[in-house]
């Protein structure tokens, strides 16, 4: 294990940036993991309880995607720039998409008209399934490397973003929060809906195994140097070992023991190793240059000064904690089974 890691303020700011985006696929993920299925299902009251499932707690999972974006703007703002700047097309793609998905909370049932519920429920879809792939094929191109110069100029379009290699890591993604999502409507829901989110449960499991190897399979054949970390800190092999006991786990108790409100402590896992993996492989780089490794930013030429990382640091520890337990409480006092009466829009 690399000591700068934990003895340098870029290091552990790097930790902290991973912290961000597993608390957001944690609990956003589910968010987005249950609107893919919403489609799926022509069942009003299954459709009506997905959206109650998440209805109290979606906009404060967001919660996390802000903070990050602010934590990567003070930070690692050579990083933020560039990718605002390579990923500007699909970030606001992503950001209509997640519009979409709030405007569909507040007024698809407001009107008892079959077209206005369908064009709202293909428009939730849409705001849950784009963000989900995009993420991931984000992600595949910052480790796989974008065309960007010394001055961090991306040299490219869009569609070179939507590589082979970069939208199999976001069927990744997509197939990840599906099995999150469908993991935490087990727990929420019961009768047609709980029996629907177990074939959800199914669809991402395979889809996410699939897709994972397929994925690799392309990595090593374009990329092998990117895994030369696990064999030069052995200790690294811890995150891709969590991935795999949480797929273990999320198979053992939703097909072989049946504990359906166990299943999320699988998701949780798997999400947990796979982002540690992708993060770890990659370390210390945030986003590579497939011109010139020279280019490359990495936690050293793209941090702010210790004075700023400093103060973040001092602001995160008081704030951070904050976060986790508003949160906590918030899905405290929200749970239990939900129904399809009462939510958005009645």
């Amino acid at each position: 294990m690399p000591i700068e890691m934990f003895t340098t303020l870029n290091g552990i700011w790097f930790l902290l940036a991973g912290i961000f985006l597993i608390g957001y696929s944690l609990t956003d993920g589910f968010d987005l993991g249950s609107g893919i299925l919403h489609i799926f299902t022509k069942d009003e009251n299954t459709r009506i309880t997905y959206m109650n499932a998440v209805g109290p707690v979606w906009d404060g999972n967001e919660v996390w995607l802000i903070a990050g974006g602010g934590m990567l703007f003070a930070a690692f703002p050579v990083v933020y720039a560039v990718s605002f700047s390579a990923f500007y097309l699909a970030m606001f793609i992503v950001l209509w998409a997640l519009i979409l998905r709030a405007t569909a909370f507040e007024y698809r049932n407001k009107k008892e008209s079959k077209i206005w519920r369908t064009a709202w429920d293909i428009a939730y879809w849409i705001g849950n399934t784009v963000p989900a792939l995009l993420f991931g094929v984000a992600v595949g191109n910052a480790v796989l490397g974008i065309p960007i110069d010394q001055k961090g100029i991306y040299h490219g379009t869009f569609l070179q973003l939507l590589n082979p290699t970069a939208v199999l890591m976001g069927f990744v993604s997509l197939f990840m929060y599906l099995m999150h999502g469908s993991a935490y409507l087990l727990i929420k829901t019961e009768g047609k809906p709980f029996e629907f989110a177990k074939k959800g449960a199914v669809v991402g499991f395979i889809g996410f195994v699939a897709s994972l190897i397929l994925a690799d399979f392309f990595i090593i054949a374009i990329k092998p140097t990117l895994f030369l970390n696990f064999f030069d800190y052995p200790l690294f092999w811890i995150a891709p070992f969590l991935m795999i006991l949480g797929l273990v786990l999320y198979f053992k108790y939703l097909v072989v023991d049946e504990k359906y409100n166990k299943v999320i402590y699988g998701s949780t896992l798997t999400i947990l190793g796979t982002i540690l993996t992708i993060a770890l492989a990659s370390y210390p780089v945030f986003i590579r240059s497939s011109i010139d490794e020279k280019y490359n930013l990495t936690i050293w030429n793209s941090a702010s000064s210790d004075l700023t990382l400093t103060i973040m640091l001092i602001s995160t520890l008081i704030f951070l904690p904050l976060i986790i337990g508003y949160t906590v409480y918030v899905y405290r006092v929200f749970k239990g089974k939900v129904s399809s009466e009462g939510g958005y829009g009645h």
